[in-house]
């Protein structure tokens, strides 16, 4: 295209040129009328050209306008694309949400102070009662236990019973100094039957001392996000000062979840008795403290507890057509924690 800059000086180098030829020429009227002529074919070019320059412009400024203006279209139609697959999904949720409360039912009306139920592969909370009130939480301490010493591994090495270890309030098995046992037969003893004296010979082997594994277990609610925990101890009971343990039924669902992972533990904690075998060939037949293994097929685990400021307590897991639901009952009554359990269990697990 022919710019206006090269007209220009085409413009001047024609003048010039014409210019030349009239002070070098005669003065003969024909050939200035002639030259004029020119001049003025020139003038007219260079202004056609000009015009059609801003023709140009401005039809380029009409196409860009134009795109400009699809553009806004073509966005405007994606936010409402995008606006629409947004209400579809809403509506999808709702009326699953709905098939799934036809589904189950009611929830159960249930006497637990605290409570949580929820879905163990998505984490999705499907009841809660007052999940994040801190208080004790009773030997279901015993389930961060159970999680450190699967962790740390070596489950058949030999454990020596020490002084220490013997050292605790009830419930006690009865461990005596000098005698040795796995770390998975003691771990089994605990989590079925919740010896106090186990969790401390466990904790001791582990950590040197009750203070430095319950530092562990600190670290380790730390480790899983946990910001409403605080143990003193592996088995739950009340400090002897003014450090007492806490949680929550949102933060034991949490570490309830870890330790059900674990394929140790879950074998361990489905069992509903257990053969303690001492050092000198007697046995002890332990029965599971969690009833409702005995009481509903679906259920499989997990572990109980109780103290004065922490109630009865049960952390129940179950599984039924593919669906894992894990139970957390605090603060309960003696008869109420066994049912409030198994309904609620029973309940989430219908879908």
């Amino acid at each position: 295209m022919i710019t206006r800059f090269h007209f220009r000086h085409a413009r001047r180098a024609l003048l010039a040129g014409l210019f030349c030829a009239s002070i070098t020429g005669c003065d003969d009227p024909k050939r200035e009328q002639q030259l004029q002529w020119r001049e003025e074919e020139v003038e007219a070019k260079v202004a056609g050209v000009a015009k059609r320059e801003r023709e140009i412009a401005a039809e380029r400024q009409r196409i860009e306008q134009d795109k400009a203006a699809v553009a806004a279209r073509e966005a405007t139609v994606a936010q409402l694309k995008a606006q629409l697959a947004e209400e579809i999904e809403k509506t999808k949720k709702v009326r699953h949400e709905i098939e799934i409360k036809n589904l189950r039912g009611p929830i159960p009306q249930i006497t637990a102070g605290r409570c949580i139920v929820i879905d163990a592969e998505s984490d999705d909370v499907l009841f809660e009662k007052n999940p994040d009130l801190r208080g004790a939480i009773a030997s279901t301490t015993k389930i961060m236990t159970g999680l450190l010493i699967v962790e740390a591994g070596d489950l058949d090495k030999i454990v020596t019973v020490e002084l220490a270890d013997t050292q605790c309030a009830p419930v006690r098995i009865g461990l005596k100094v000098g005698e040795t046992y796995t770390r998975r037969h003691l771990l089994s003893a605990m989590m079925v039957k919740s010896s106090n004296d186990i969790a401390q010979a466990l904790a001791r082997d582990n950590a040197g001392s009750v203070a430095a594994f319950a530092a562990k277990m600190d670290a380790r609610a730390k480790a899983l996000g946990l910001e409403n925990t605080h143990f003193v101890n592996p088995h739950g009971l009340p400090s002897l000062s003014d450090d007492d343990p806490y949680s929550t039924a949102r933060d034991l669902a949490v570490i309830a979840k870890a330790a059900d992972k674990l394929p140790d533990i879950r074998k361990i904690v489905k069992l509903q008795s257990f053969k303690f075998m001492r050092p000198d060939g007697k046995s002890i037949d332990l029965a599971n403290t969690n009833r409702v293994l005995r009481s509903a097929s679906y259920c499989d685990g997990m572990k109980t507890g109780y103290t004065e400021a922490a109630g009865y307590c049960l952390v129940a897991t179950g599984e039924r057509n593919g669906r894992r639901r894990i139970v957390v009952i605090l603060n309960d009554t003696s008869e109420g924690v066994w049912k409030d359990a198994q309904s609620l269990l029973d309940w989430a697990l219908k879908a």
